[in-house]
């Protein structure tokens, strides 16, 4: 269809142009025409593109309108205005912009095929009507000297950010779809690259703010959970990307680097010193928005910073108990019997047996700022707590109905038993833990089927009480996204 309109303005343009220089140089008539863009020859002319919007194809312009049509309401320029804007969409020359906008007279809508072509330049008087998101256009293609007037009929249907186009020859009624325009979105100039608040992917709260200093340098605060917290670090862009200075946990100097991914922003912190005390030295951040929140990181934070390095030290103490677990020079006290105890020689650590255990990472899974050893294995493994020089069973996995896992929920990490031991049966229940001899809360859920009552349907639980489909699998989705299996063997 594109091809048969584009070839008729053609014709049309061309036709008109020879017969008025013909004409002109046999009889000096003048056969006074425009092209479908209303680009006259004189001002005479260019008056002549301006109709009314009653007139019928082939029939007489009547009186010249300078103002929009008396047919467009109030209601019809609020939904011009709302539609202001550049729309583009694929020509055959290229990219092809469809452009809505006000002007002293009214609106303007103008469909540029290419930056030399086009296919009408309309307005206000051009409009016969606006009403079930149509905005009827009846456009002069000829405008001839005796008054007589060739019209082409388009509709455009718009959405919030789209036009479908719609082209007729002889009428509204037998328009057809011609192309789809989408609207250019603005670029925001006043943001900037790296500026802005992004959330931690272990916790999913604001952990990095980053802001533009009027000087052209960057402020910048990072809080890594129960970990560190860089305050007030200053930063400037570089080849590398947002370079910034900042004083580690014992007082030095350290730098680090952010690089932006898309939305993702990438921190890295170099130095031993900082592998020493975090034994990781890159951090991802997502973006959540582009208005960084610098006031509201805890004012205290420095303070915050002080206590954590006070209590490097008794983190130490419990890494050398672990570690001395895992080296056979200390026992685990069993959780169910504290006069029983076990060594890592009991675990079967070598075999290849399905029962075989392995040393695994050392994680916080009680929230209190010190790490507990994963041992992985049979039915979610074993995990180990450190405490009063003695390392303890924290949890354990027993068997198909109590699966251990771990996972991270609203800002807090879980300990998490499974139970998915029949069909149409699902049950799960979550631990959180400020210290392992500490539960500060428990949380149910589930989902189970009752072949004897098939027309029930599934039913979800959360905590004792039914809740929706919808419900469980947002709740679900947030939970199991985050969860940490632990059964697998780590060779």
């Amino acid at each position: 269809m594109v091809h048969r309109i584009l070839f008729k303005d053609w014709h049309l343009i061309g036709k008109s142009v020879m017969k008025k220089a013909v004409m002109a140089m046999i009889i000096g008539a003048a056969l006074l025409t425009v092209s479908s863009c209303g680009q006259a020859k004189n001002s005479e002319d260019a008056q002549t593109n301006v109709i009314s919007s009653t007139a019928e194809p082939g029939g007489s312009t009547g009186e010249v309108q300078i103002t929009q049509n008396d047919n467009i309401t109030g209601l019809d320029l609020a939904e011009l205005e709302n539609l202001t804007g550049e729309y583009e969409y694929l020509s055959d020359y290229g990219t092809g912009k469809l452009m809505i906008q006000k002007s002293s007279n009214g609106y303007d809508i103008s469909d540029y095929e290419s930056e030399s072509s086009c296919r009408f330049l309309a307005d206000s008087s051009n409009i016969e009507t606006i009403e079930n998101n149509r905005i009827y256009v009846k456009y002069p293609e000829q405008v001839f000297s005796d008054d007589t007037v060739n019209f082409s009929y388009y509709v455009l249907e718009y959405s919030t950010d789209e036009i479908n186009v719609y082209y007729g020859e002889a009428g509204f009624e037998e328009a057809q779809f011609l192309y789809q325009a989408t609207k250019k979105t603005e670029v925001r100039t006043d943001v900037y690259e790296y500026e802005g608040e992004y959330n931690s992917y272990d916790i999913d709260e604001p952990a990095l703010e980053i802001k533009k200093n009027d000087d052209g340098t960057y402020q910048i605060q990072i809080d890594l959970f129960r970990l560190w917290g860089f305050y007030d670090d200053a930063g400037k862009i570089t080849e590398e990307g947002l370079e910034f200075a900042t004083t580690g946990p014992r007082g030095n100097e350290m730098n680090g680097v952010i690089k932006l991914e898309e939305d993702i922003a990438v921190v890295t912190i170099y130095g031993q010193e900082w592998l020493d005390f975090a034994g990781l030295g890159e951090y991802r951040f997502y973006k959540t928005s582009d208005v960084p929140n610098i006031d509201d990181f805890p004012a205290n934070q420095q303070e915050s910073n002080m206590q954590d390095t006070a209590d490097t030290g008794s983190e130490a103490a419990v890494d050398e108990l672990l570690d001395s677990f895992i080296n056979g020079l200390a026992d685990a006290v069993d959780s169910e019997d504290s006069a029983s105890t076990f060594s890592v020689s009991d675990l079967n650590l070598d075999s290849e047996e399905w029962d075989a255990y392995s040393i695994g990472e050392k994680v916080d899974l009680d929230n209190d700022g010190e790490n507990e050893l994963i041992i992985n294995g049979p039915y979610g493994g074993i995990y180990l707590d450190a405490r009063d020089d003695k390392v303890y069973e924290f949890a354990a996995g027993e068997g198909t109905v109590l699966i251990l896992s771990y996972t991270y929920y609203n800002g807090a990490v879980w300990i998490m038993y499974s139970n998915r031991s029949s069909a149409g049966f699902e049950f799960y229940h979550m631990e959180k833990f400020e210290g392992a001899d500490n539960l500060t809360a428990e949380m149910n859920f589930g989902e189970e089927f009752d072949p004897n009552n098939a027309e029930a349907g599934i039913k979800y639980t959360l905590d004792g009480a039914e809740i929706s489909y919808d419900e469980y699998t947002e709740l679900c989705s947030k939970i199991f996204a985050a969860e940490v299996n632990t059964t697998e063997r780590k060779n």
